[in-house]
């Protein structure tokens, strides 16, 4: 008996050795980003009442921060975030979070007060917080002053779009047609632009045909939203506008793009690939200053059709389409790309990251296996072969074999020490 007596005194002591300030501040933190809010929570609160002074104040919003996670902790929450300001006032993050967890409660006069704190520290989630309180309470003017303050400091796709949208007596429709094509162009993505800007174009009565690819992506994005069965609705009626005429004027910038496509299939008729290729991208490149998504897919699709034989025009289409996060159907365009020219280097890393993405390995591997046959004389191209076969396909005996076919036939290249270093690995 005595000596399990001891041996669970060592196990205490032991066990305490553990419970220092910074080892709770630690594997709270630890549980906090790995989303054990609860765990966090409570690591967390023992870590801070061991800490004295301004440290424990970042100790402490961090536990209100991880309670503000936990269903019945959302007092404790407000409490321990509260105590972090008491010991540094100008904490930013903390009167960011408490004005947050406040707005959660709709309690938007103390939340304000907190969010004002964080915006004068320098906090554009503060004022874009700030907007949202003014745009639930109908105080337009407040919101629109907030969100230009917030894009002066950090313009992203949310202010760009709510800025579009808190504007509305302040904005022509151009100019927030421009803030949300804005948008889209940073993040086509993001779906509150992509509606918003298709609803202006749908309610000015404008481009029908650009308001239908938005309602479109809207719907490849969200595709089992709320909102579903109204955008559909919307949809049709813009299609049924594009095909009768009925809307309000021509679109300068489509009719730019649509006579530059026009100029492209008149020199594919005439057995000009080139030129047609040529007016394909100069309609691009309208489409993309003019931040015309729309119009950009258009143009490159029409550069895929009308120079089938050119592996830039499909890689082009591809790159496009995997911005737009339409990633299957890129990977049909960069297949392609690499089908025409396997040599062609610019395209190989996306291509097969793309295929390693999908899971497509036999297709990359195919890939790859052209690339190397085509590049037989590219000592650079070989390299990049070989580091994608171990990148992407984890495959290091195909990897380490392509670095011997360098070394071995390769005496005077320049990169030759760092292919020796990745076949010494």
């Amino acid at each position: 008996m005595k000596t399990l007596l001891l041996s669970l005194t060592l196990a205490f002591l032991i066990s305490g050795c553990g419970r220092n300030p910074e080892t709770l501040n630690r594997k709270g933190v630890e549980a906090l980003n790995a989303g054990e809010y609860s765990k966090a929570a409570r690591l967390l609160e023992k870590a801070a009442e061991k800490t004295e002074g301004v440290a424990a104040s970042e100790i402490w919003g961090h536990a209100g921060l991880a309670a503000a996670h936990v269903k019945d902790r959302k007092g404790d929450a407000e409490n321990f975030l509260l105590k972090a300001l008491e010991l540094d006032p100008v904490n930013l993050t903390v009167n960011y979070n408490l004005g947050d967890l406040l707005i959660q409660q709709n309690r938007f006069d103390e939340a304000s007060g907190y969010l004002e704190k964080a915006a004068a520290l320098g906090s554009a989630e503060a004022l874009e917080a700030l907007a949202g309180i003014a745009l639930r309470q109908g105080e337009m003017e407040s919101a629109y002053s907030y969100l230009q303050q917030a894009r002066a400091l950090d313009e992203n796709v949310r202010v760009l779009t709510t800025l579009a949208v808190a504007g509305k007596g302040q904005l022509s429709v151009e100019e927030s047609r421009k803030l949300l094509q804005k948008a889209v162009t940073m993040d086509p993505n993001y779906a509150p632009a992509r509606l918003n800007l298709a609803a202006l174009l749908d309610q000015h009565r404008l481009d029908p045909a650009q308001a239908a690819s938005h309602y479109e992506a809207f719907l490849r994005i969200h595709p089992d939203d709320v909102k579903v069965p109204l955008v559909r609705d919307r949809l049709q009626l813009m299609i049924q506008r594009q095909e009768s005429g009925d809307f309000s004027r021509p679109d300068p910038v489509r009719r730019e793009v649509e006579n530059l496509l026009d100029q492209a299939s008149q020199a594919a008729a005439q057995g000009n690939k080139m030129g047609a290729l040529q007016n394909c991208l100069r309609a691009n490149a309208v489409a993309t200053r003019a931040q015309r998504t729309d119009l950009r897919e258009r143009a490159l699709r029409a550069a895929s059709t009308l120079a089938p034989d050119s592996a830039r025009a499909h890689f082009g289409l591809g790159q496009f389409l995997l911005s737009e996060n339409r990633k299957t159907e890129a990977m049909v365009s960069m297949e392609k790309a690499r089908e025409i020219a396997p040599g062609l280097q610019m395209t190989l890393r996306p291509s097969i990251l793309l295929a390693a993405e999908l899971g497509r390995k036999e297709a990359a591997t195919t890939m790859l296996q052209a690339a190397e046959q085509a590049g037989a004389a590219n000592a650079d191209l070989l390299l990049d072969v070989g580091d994608l076969y171990a990148e992407a396909l984890n495959n290091e005996r195909e990897s380490k074999r392509v670095y011997k076919v360098i070394l071995d036939g390769f005496p005077g290249y320049d990169k030759r020490t760092d292919v020796q270093a990745r076949w010494d690995r």
